[in-house]
């Protein structure tokens, strides 16, 4: 209980949503905090500050204030090392938060029992601390940006520590500096879901040899390869079922082998320059 209150005491809570974490209360019974039912052990801190909806049928100031309510509302300040006794936490969500541009910390590498990280659009920016690559049971990591590129990677080198890992998303990060990024992404045999959409990407190795055997949904949506023509190991992908290869300037011929990869749907190739009619 009273790792949880250090933790609390660094927050910023402008909406008071952790009012029930107070000292003579059950962990347990705490908002956003779930303990496992034998042995009481914290395992998973729900974090989130869940953005609105857009409602077609309230007038546009009413969906404005809503939006302003929500922005007002959001966590930030920092995060308290006595995370790092929690050692048991296995799923941490802090997404859609408002951590005040500072960086993703380096501690957060020593939660080995972690499985699940999202720190998805929590207003963090500069370098993705490699220590990140420590999470060996990590199933999910969502990095998510908030689109403004404010978060980079020089290298993709700490990957190779999440063998596990099944579900990885950075759109919106900076990756025009790693150049491995296919390289090391293809070496994870449980990934079955990569986005990176909008990562200001260059290039796509021409020749390459894919052991993406559980991919199910590539999306690389929006980034600037300097390639022209959608590349070969895109059709090796084993039973891709979500491609979204949108607004990337591929141009000529739209590839006849994308027949092969009968699974699809859905297939986005939109905002391309083909200059070619659609294949049977």
């Amino acid at each position: 209980m009273s790792l949880l209150l250090n933790f609390k005491q660094d927050l910023i809570d402008p909406s008071n949503w952790l009012s029930s974490w107070t000292v003579d209360g059950d962990c347990c019974h705490w908002l956003g905090v779930v303990c496992h039912n034998l042995t009481a052990h914290i395992h998973q801190l729900h974090l989130r500050s869940f953005p609105p909806i857009w409602d077609d049928s309230m007038s546009q100031e009413q969906n404005d204030a809503k939006y302003e309510a929500y922005w007002r509302s959001r966590f930030g300040g920092k995060l308290n090392l006595s995370l790092l006794n929690l050692k048991h936490l296995n799923y941490f969500d802090l997404s859609f938060n408002n951590f005040s541009a500072s960086p993703i910390l380096e501690f957060l590498g020593s939660m080995k029992s972690l499985t699940s990280l999202n720190l998805s659009n929590a207003g963090s920016v500069g370098l993705i601390p490699h220590q990140l690559g420590n999470l060996s049971n990590l199933l999910y990591l969502n990095l998510e940006g908030y689109g403004s590129n404010d978060l980079n990677v020089n290298n993709f080198q700490w990957l190779s520590g999440l063998p596990l890992l099944q579900h990885l998303d950075m759109s919106y990060v900076n990756l025009s500096k790693a150049s491995d990024w296919l390289q090391l992404t293809n070496t994870l045999s449980s990934l079955s879901k990569l986005r990176l959409i909008a990562c200001q990407l260059c290039l796509i190795p021409p020749t390459l040899t894919v052991n993406f055997s559980s991919l199910l949904t590539l999306d690389l949506l929006g980034n600037q390869f300097e390639n022209t023509l959608i590349l070969s190991w895109i059709f090796g992908l084993c039973n891709p079922v979500s491609l979204d290869l949108s607004d990337n300037y591929f141009q000529s011929l739209i590839p006849v082998d994308l027949q092969n990869i009968t699974s699809l749907s859905p297939l986005d190739l939109s905002l391309n320059n083909f200059n070619s009619s659609i294949p049977n």
